[in-house]
């Protein structure tokens, strides 16, 4: 039998042992299982999905009970039993933005029975699964939370990065507006600080719109002047300002953009933010090497910080210092931020030169002469910030979800998957428009049946762990919008052997092939070139006979065969081949 080997595009693959393609398949011990289709499992967000998470707490029962939270670019849902989502979002909804890589995504975390959501330009969101209905604006007792891209729980502390910190609002009187000049007491700017103007419920001020941002042209300690860009600032170049008839009380908020902060709250108390708080802990490290902004924040007993170009992680250490940074890899991280996922200490992501393992202390390239290429070349740039990936652990697979070769031009269309603990690849063709690591409702019956009515279909037995409750493994959204899992029927699985000669050294004639495939009906097809030097030739697909064999007649000196299986089968595992040698020629 020629097996079928691991999947490693990048390599030669004459006599390599591995297979030039593996699609639509997960890799196995022996050689590769179905991959299951997309099966939804909820109706429709409103707008493309922008994050998932999945919350854990215990019942009266002292069972698990796990809740699913969505977002998009306005608004959080939550999923219920019905299979629907429900709208938990703040009255006044969110601003994301749909910028092509710079999307505005959710990022969530737990903290006790409270979920925390943020998305960077609106402030951190909050629900109490006890006892709230709708997110609210995080509360706050002592300090101003940050706004966040990122945010992760890290012993007994909400913790977030790359950060917008807002300073106490500043008046002024817009009748006092002369020469484009707003006079604020010791504002205390510098020309090109960034403000958020508010009307304070006035009507706003001719040239500028109330929320938006507009940058500081310093002219003394008392007075200054705007600008449309922080270019523009430099430049002196200001935005035409008049007077008001009447006194009004108009706003300038100064903020600041953190790229490379992390701000925690206070010990076991999320509405503390303060500056170096002793007795709540609570407090601030900007990374002041050149590591680049942060990208993801992983929780846990320890934080790991991962920026586009360095690991850091972050231990607990009590006062003083409350946290110690250490950087654990330099010139190495990731510029997709949702590419970064973790199950327990393992944390995967894509660096700018491929895929990697990272687990607390050591960092594993894990697609180094095996797909990185591959993946690289079929890369589409148009969604670099939609690259997203999900963990199914109790397959120990990893998911990597992108946009490839015949992307539509908005939901992913190709996955990279990876075994970890066989440390083997495959790839797959399934739509994704988000994926996360989540759990799910139960299977009903009727849910069964939207799946497939035919149980012989079902890619798990009636009795599987894969229909219960709280089930974790690969989640996300289809291109409509709508949550589900990978537990369809078989998609269609295409898989290579490894380039061979049938008789060594010379040209000989494949007569038969035997596919060693547990099911389905599958096809094959003969790949073939005279010399290492030749483009391959791609035969006609050939039927399996009743017998499980295939009537191939195929001829030269270097072979390959293509596998192709639709239906009902769960494992392939290689071709048994007849061969004869033909002249040397």
């Amino acid at each position: 039998m020629i097996p079928f080997g691991d999947y490693i595009p990048d390599a030669n693959p004459f006599m390599s042992g591995g297979a030039t393609k593996a699609n639509n398949v997960i890799p196995n011990s022996d050689g590769y299982r179905a991959l299951p289709n997309f099966a939804s499992r909820s109706d429709a967000l409103t707008n493309e999905a922008r994050g998932l998470f999945t919350s854990f707490a215990i019942d009266e029962n002292g069972k698990t009970d796990t809740t699913l939270f969505s977002g998009d670019k306005a608004k959080l849902y939550k999923y219920g039993s019905a299979q629907t989502w429900s709208n938990v979002s703040i009255a006044a909804g969110y601003d994301g933005l749909d910028t092509e890589n710079d999307r505005t995504y959710w990022s969530f975390t737990q903290f006790g029975t409270n979920i925390f959501a943020t998305n960077y330009v609106n402030p951190i969101q909050q629900f109490d699964l006890d006892n709230s209905s709708l997110f609210a604006n995080i509360t706050t007792t002592t300090g101003t939370a940050p706004q966040a891209k990122y945010m992760a729980t890290v012993k007994d502390f909400l913790m977030t990065g790359f950060t917008k910190e807002f300073q106490t609002a500043k008046n002024f009187d817009s009748s006092a507006i002369s020469s484009n000049e707003i006079t604020i007491t010791a504002h205390g700017w510098l020309t090109g600080y960034t403000v958020v103007y508010d009307n304070n419920g006035n009507t706003s001020l001719t040239n500028l719109t109330d929320g938006s941002v507009y940058y500081v042209i310093k002219i003394d300690a008392d007075t200054i002047k705007l600008a449309t860009s922080r270019a523009n600032a430099i430049a002196g170049t200001v935005i035409t300002l008049s007077a008001t008839g009447g006194s009004e009380t108009h706003k300038l908020q100064q903020y600041t953009v953190n790229k490379q902060r992390v701000r925690w709250s206070g010990l076991n108390d999320t509405a503390t933010w303060e500056d170096g708080g002793q007795s709540s802990q609570s407090d601030y490290q900007d990374l002041v090497s050149a590591v680049g902004p942060i990208t993801g924040l992983i929780g846990g007993e320890y934080l790991t910080i991962i920026t586009e170009r360095s690991i850091i992680r972050g231990t607990y250490v009590g006062t003083p210092l409350v946290f110690q940074f250490d950087k654990a890899a330099d010139n190495l991280g990731s510029f997709a931020p949702r590419s970064i996922t973790a199950w327990g200490r393992l944390v995967f992501f894509l660096s700018d030169d491929g895929f990697y393992m990272f687990d607390g202390i050591n960092v594993k390239p894990i697609g180094a002469n095996k797909v990185n290429k591959y993946f690289f070349n079929d890369l589409i740039g148009a969604k670099l910030d939609g690259i997203c990936a999900a963990i199914d652990p109790k397959n120990t697979t990893v998911m990597w979800s992108y946009a490839g070769e015949g992307f539509d031009g908005s939901t992913n269309n190709k996955l990279m998957i990876y075994n970890y603990s066989l440390d083997r690849w495959s790839t797959g063709e399934i739509d994704f428009e988000f994926m996360n690591t989540s759990a799910q409702e139960a299977f009903s019956l009727d849910a069964l049946d939207e799946i497939s009515t035919d149980l012989d279909s079902l890619p798990y037995s009636l009795d599987s762990w894969a229909w219960l409750d709280g089930d974790i493994g690969i989640g996300g959204f289809n291109g409509s919008h709508k949550f589900g899992k990978l537990a369809g029927t078989n998609a269609t699985a295409t898989i290579d052997t490894t380039e061979f000669e049938g008789a060594k050294g010379r040209r000989s004639t494949l007569t038969s092939a035997t596919p060693i495939i547990d099911g389905g009906t599958t096809t094959v097809t003969p790949i073939t070139r005279a010399s290492q030097a030749d483009t391959q030739t791609v035969g006609t697909a050939v039927s399996m006979t009743d017998t499980g064999t295939t009537p191939i007649r195929s001829t030269s000196r270097f072979h390959r065969l293509r596998c192709t299986s639709t239906g009902s089968f769960t494992t392939l595992k290689g071709v048994d081949v007849s061969a004869r040698p033909e002249g040397l020629r």
